[in-house]
């Protein structure tokens, strides 16, 4: 029978820790302990995902390569795309199996894969494993690698995006750069990360630390951009107080003025704020079909009393 047939069940056995049905595999039917099935894992990978220690520990005595590389393989693909074992541990929290592969000698700087990857470091960042942050820094990860190119995400980033305040503060006692780029597409700043989802004492921190409170990302959204979008009003106040540019052009593909997107969202309350710092009501819709002016976006979406408040501005069809 087909050896490779064997494969999948492999990894299907170590994603859920069936470590007897990994066992049998590798050694009746010689199943490939290295083969890579969904996602570029391998079941090293997989088993360590789910933070699986005693099928990890089965999978390194079978001679499991520990730094199997994490590649996607032209793919893009957004889920468990190219992760070594040590990146998918680190991903999943599980700090036992992150020892175990730090143990076995698992490379703690070993590159992520170029669509949605993450360092270890990156992704323990991300999901807010302070512990593992810890441990994983302890071995000299690379605080400042950098964000993968389609979606990634510095440590740093990553822990802003998910509001994860301890963690940020131990990366910046790291030195972590408060101002380093966003990944080329998809990409985000620290700040912006932070402003997007509202969480003030993470902008606070930042600002703190000199962020760049104009910095562009992602083809030239800004930080008062996302916050705007998300209807943080707090934080838009907080970046005004920082002379955040009100006026900073929509992003160049189908993007939004800061004043643009708030309108669309219906937040009317940033409305008025940004008005009172003269925001451009007119400010050009931003390239493609999906462009829109202020005006234009708060009609699409039936923000009556923002389609009024715009008008009283000056705002024209």
């Amino acid at each position: 029978m087909d050896w490779q047939f064997y494969q999948l069940p492999l990894s299907w056995a170590a994603e859920r820790g069936l470590v007897a049905v990994v066992q049998f595999l590798i050694r009746n039917w010689k199943a490939d302990v290295n083969f890579k099935g969904r996602g570029d894992l391998t079941p090293l990978a997989f088993a360590a995902k789910g933070g699986h220690l005693s099928t990890v520990e089965r999978l390194l005595q079978e001679k499991a390569d520990v730094n199997a590389a994490a590649t996607d393989n032209g793919r893009i693909a957004a889920t468990d795309n190219g992760r070594t074992a040590l990146q998918a541990a680190a991903e999943g929290g599980h700090l036992a199996v992150v020892e175990l592969l730090l143990q076995e000698k698992a490379d703690v700087n070993a590159a992520s894969s170029e669509y949605w990857g993450r360092t270890a470091l990156q992704a323990a960042a991300e999901g807010g494993y302070l512990a593992i942050v810890e441990r994983l820094l302890l071995e000299k990860a690379d605080v400042n690698a950098a964000a993968a190119g389609f979606k990634g995400r510095t440590a740093l980033q990553a822990a802003a995006g998910g509001g994860h305040h301890a963690v940020v503060e131990r990366l910046l006692q790291e030195k972590a750069d408060v101002n380093a780029p966003a990944a080329e597409y998809g990409g985000t700043t620290a700040l912006q990360a932070a402003a997007e989802r509202g969480y003030l004492a993470v902008v606070e921190r930042l600002l703190q630390e000199k962020a760049n409170v104009n910095a562009e990302a992602d083809g030239g959204s800004t930080a008062l951009y996302a916050a705007a979008a998300g209807g943080h009003l707090a934080v838009v106040e907080r970046l005004l107080q920082e002379k955040a540019d009100v006026n900073a052009p929509a992003a160049i593909d189908e993007g939004r003025t800061a004043l643009q997107a708030a309108a669309e969202g219906g937040y009317l309350a940033i409305v008025e704020r940004l008005l009172l710092e003269k925001a451009d009501v007119n400010a050009a819709a931003g390239a493609g079909y999906w462009g829109r002016t202020a005006l234009q976006a708060a009609t699409k979406r039936g923000h009556h009393a923002i389609v009024q408040r715009l008008q009283q501005s000056g705002a024209i069809e």
